[in-house]
């Protein structure tokens, strides 16, 4: 579903509350996207209903960490860690990780769900479900693209049925630059380029009423960068992967 609306990440939950780190491991191995990230263990949390301890699965609280992660910082940082993982609301884990668990899980694309004398319960890890090494397989770099590409499908809005010519194209430049500029200098970006001219807007694009477009992104702590493309056709923008 995420991965078909382009515009949304999915915490899925792959164990019931009392599964084994092998079982955790072989059913995220079953699911291959970056459009979804699932944790291990499950934790024990106060019912605000009858103020009794009970147990829950990560998604139930996970998604306020990435929502307090994105007050504090933003996106493209990891939901994860002692600055930004601490789980609110959880009282202990069902199954203490060691350090070696920890590693597996990783390995195995889990999150792990670690308890830290001092320092509370802790989302520690940030990979997606995605089998193939790559940016993509970091949930701040998905949820970076997600938020670049929401961007570009609002901004687009306003140049269906406009002339394509090097007026329109660079006044969407001087939009979408400054955009990606801000990300840049917020640490969310190594480099950028934005690709909307004569280059990928020949005659025969322009007489089939498509405004092609191409970004080239380099998100931080990567090495390779990540291309959008993408056209606006009269229906709104379309992303080709």
């Amino acid at each position: 579903m995420c991965e078909s609306r382009e515009d949304a990440f999915f915490i899925g939950d792959v164990t019931d509350y009392n599964d084994s780190i092998d079982l955790a491991v072989e059913q995220g191995a079953a699911v291959d996207s970056n459009y979804v990230g699932t944790y291990y263990p499950w934790v024990k949390t106060i019912d605000s209903r009858t103020n009794k301890l009970t147990s829950v699965p990560p998604s139930v609280l996970m998604p306020g960490i990435y929502a307090s992660n994105d007050a504090v910082a933003a996106e493209w940082f990891a939901p994860a860690g002692l600055n930004r993982g601490g789980i609110v609301g959880a009282i202990s884990v069902l199954n203490r990780l060691t350090h070696a668990e920890r590693d597996e899980l990783y390995e195995g694309k889990i999150n792990p769900i670690a308890q830290f004398p001092g320092e509370g319960i802790v989302a520690f890890g940030q990979k997606t479900l995605q089998d193939k090494a790559s940016a993509l397989d970091r949930i701040n770099v998905r949820r970076l693209m997600i938020k670049v590409k929401k961007y570009i499908a609002s901004t687009s809005r306003y140049l269906v049925f406009e002339q394509n010519t090097a007026e329109t194209r660079n006044r969407f430049l001087n939009i979408v630059n400054p955009y990606l500029e801000s990300i840049q200098q917020r640490q969310g970006l190594y480099a950028f380029r934005v690709v909307m001219d004569d280059s990928n807007n020949t005659p025969d694009v322009i007489d089939r009423n498509i405004l092609k477009g191409a970004i080239y992104l380099q998100p931080t702590k990567t090495a390779e960068f990540i291309q959008i493309d993408f056209n606006i056709l009269p229906t709104g923008a379309a992303f080709n992967g």
